[in-house]
């Protein structure tokens, strides 16, 4: 099946998604009776609770875990120390011309510069070592949030409706280790480019749950890297990893699964 090409978001929409997640994380400092990082949200802190500890804290039907540009893949030092993964997502997009207009005249000539590039990016994240640090990093900031709260269902749905469930950050990257394999996506049809994406394939799952691409669909979003990954797929691989150990209902909205359901008190 071919999927649908997905539409750039509009400003509108992108504001409204961006509201959303503060919403979202009011919420669940509420419940859990902490308070919302004021600082940077580029760290994954996004809510703090009462007994100090930090949470990424992601509802929606995608999760999108990063978005950068050029420069903060070459100046990130967590990233550069990632084996050689961000000097190759910087070729990525160095695969497409400065500008979004030259792009537009000659799509095809980019994506077919852009294909070893990917490649490459798919040996150095498949190396055990790399990935497991990678998801560390992506998810978790390198540790810099402890647990990840997840919310499934839409950010602005009201309080009341909402249950969260909370899981700390190494029951996390293993549970996505031991269940993801990574692949360059196919040519699905002759007007489809090969090996433009690296993808997320659950074994659970049995599908697709998550990739890393160059954003290049409008002048506001051109020559970006983006991360995103598929909220219910990961829950349930979340879930099914966890469940050895009974779920700590921490709250009257949140609970706690593996690792957290032992932490929390």
């Amino acid at each position: 099946m071919v999927k649908p090409k997905r539409r750039a978001m509009s400003p509108e929409h992108a504001s409204e998604v961006k509201k959303g997640g503060h919403n979202n994380e009011q919420h669940f400092a509420k419940i859990i009776g902490g308070h919302v990082n004021r600082g940077s949200h580029t760290d994954k802190r996004d809510v703090v609770d009462s007994q100090d500890r930090s949470h990424s804290v992601k509802s929606g039907t995608w999760w999108q875990v990063f978005l950068y540009g050029r420069e903060r893949l070459a100046n990130n030092t967590m990233f550069q120390a990632l084996g050689d993964v961000a000097t190759i997502m910087v070729e990525c997009l160095d695969a497409y011309p400065k500008t979004f207009e030259e792009y537009i005249a000659n799509k095809n000539a980019a994506k077919q510069r852009l294909r070893p590039h990917m490649k490459q990016l798919l040996a150095e994240l498949s190396k055990p070592r790399i990935f497991k640090a990678f998801l560390d990093k992506a998810l978790f900031d390198g540790g810099n949030a402890e647990y990840l709260s997840v919310y499934i269902g839409k950010a602005n749905d009201p309080l009341c409706h909402k249950q969260f469930h909370i899981f700390h950050k190494n029951d996390v990257t293993k549970a996505l280790y031991n269940d993801v394999t990574l692949a360059n996506s196919q040519a699905r049809n002759e007007k489809q480019t090969p090996e433009q994406k690296v993808v997320f394939c659950s074994e659970l799952m049995g599908k697709q749950i998550g990739e890393i691409e160059d954003r290049h669909d409008s002048l506001v979003h051109y020559q970006e890297m983006k991360f995103r990954l598929n909220a219910e797929s990961v829950f349930n691989i979340l879930k099914d990893a966890t469940k050895s150990t009974s779920p700590n209902k921490v709250r009257n909205q949140a609970t706690a699964y593996g690792r957290a359901a032992t932490l929390f008190k």
